[in-house]
């Protein structure tokens, strides 16, 4: 089975690699002043979409009057289509303005897509595994100041429309008694606050990026649930030598008991790679990820890595709980020098076995 995983991976990141090299030198140089736009051809792969393909733009720029010694703003523009009939359309973004001083950050997207689901807390079971099908319209959007070099706050918004939602008769999830089991909308407003000393976005070398949220939902912006969540994501990133990067990820986050089960916190996500997505999902996550990131030769780079995480049904109860590790090891791609934009090949494992990850730009 491994060898009908990998065989179609390899000639996949063959084909893909074949084109960026064609089209990178035009691509290349096509930076103009002040405003540089890369089109890619996008094979990936993950455990929860199968094969997908479809293609990518990022636009990177400077708002005038801006100083180019700051951070360039962003837009990337995506559609995908998977082997399990899911659909993806997304347009994240980052405007700075004011010398970096005032962020806008956010994205829009359209998703059909597939979730897992294996019931909730760390006592479920791999043998539960089912799946369940929705589709949604999504808004992530949040404005920010500076208030002292390198911190910034301001306010965020996220909304979500789940509709068409479709779960396994007499499964898991329909005999269990979460919320949400129902269309739905999630509409949340709240706080959000960054430090981010990072030197680049795409392809960070060192600096801090740590981001704090607390949100809570608002029938008067049209949401279906009541509830709050509060996270905290921190992440490191430290240059070893010239071209070796290591970097890290700790992220906690609680929400209420409210909260409509496909907006938990779960393993599984970038940061806990080689365990299924969604394999464990409950209001409170604790995790922590490593990365070693080194040059092999050209474009080609390395990467290794580890996880370690938890759910439970409360922020306090996460030492207490079980932990899952994982680890594994990934190829790198350069297909943008500007940026450092990577395409990024992951094998890792966890108790439960392996997954492979083909996709675009780094995990955290």
């Amino acid at each position: 089975m491994i060898k009908n995983i990998i065989l179609p991976i390899f000639m996949l990141c063959c084909c893909h690699l074949v084109m960026v090299a064609q089209n990178q030198t035009q691509q290349d140089s096509t930076v103009k002043k002040n405003l540089k736009i890369s089109a890619f051809p996008v094979a990936f792969y993950t455990p929860e979409t199968a094969f997908g393909f479809g293609g990518l733009g990022i636009g990177t720029f400077w708002l005038n009057p801006e100083n180019r010694d700051t951070r360039p703003s962003s837009v990337q523009l995506g559609i995908s289509y998977t082997t399990k009939s899911q659909f993806l359309l997304y347009m994240p973004f980052e405007f700075y303005r004011d010398n970096e001083k005032w962020r806008v950050i956010g994205e829009f997207g359209y998703y059909k897509y597939f979730y897992n689901f294996y019931g909730v807390g760390m006592d479920s079971r791999e043998k539960d595994e089912e799946t369940y099908e929705v589709m949604f319209p999504r808004v992530r959007f949040s404005i920010v100041r500076e208030l002292f070099t390198d911190f910034s706050i301001g306010l965020g918004y996220e909304l979500d429309m789940f509709s068409d939602l479709k779960i396994k008769e007499n499964g898991i999830l329909s005999s269990s008694e979460v919320v949400g089991k129902r269309d739905g909308t999630v509409s949340n407003i709240g706080l959000v606050a960054f430090y981010d000393s990072r030197d680049h976005i795409f392809y960070p070398t060192k600096g801090f990026y740590i981001q704090g949220n607390v949100f809570t939902s608002s029938k008067i912006l049209g949401s279906s649930f009541s509830y709050y969540k509060a996270e905290l994501d921190t992440r490191y990133y430290q240059k070893l030598a010239k071209r070796h990067i290591l970097a890290s990820n700790l992220f906690m986050a609680h929400s209420s008991k409210n909260t409509p089960f496909y907006d938990l916190y779960y393993l599984g996500s970038k940061r806990t790679r080689g365990i299924n997505n969604r394999r464990f999902q409950d209001n409170a996550e604790l995790s922590f990820a490593l990365e070693y990131r080194f040059p092999i030769a050209g474009r080609f780079g390395g990467a290794a890595f580890g996880s370690t995480g938890t759910v439970a049904s409360d922020l306090g109860k996460v030492l207490e709980s079980s932990y899952r590790n994982a680890a594994g090891v990934g190829l790198r791609y350069i297909i943008n020098k500007r940026d450092g934009v990577r395409l990024r090949v992951d094998y890792a494992m966890s108790n439960e076995g392996g997954n492979f990850y083909f996709t675009i730009k780094e995990a955290f």
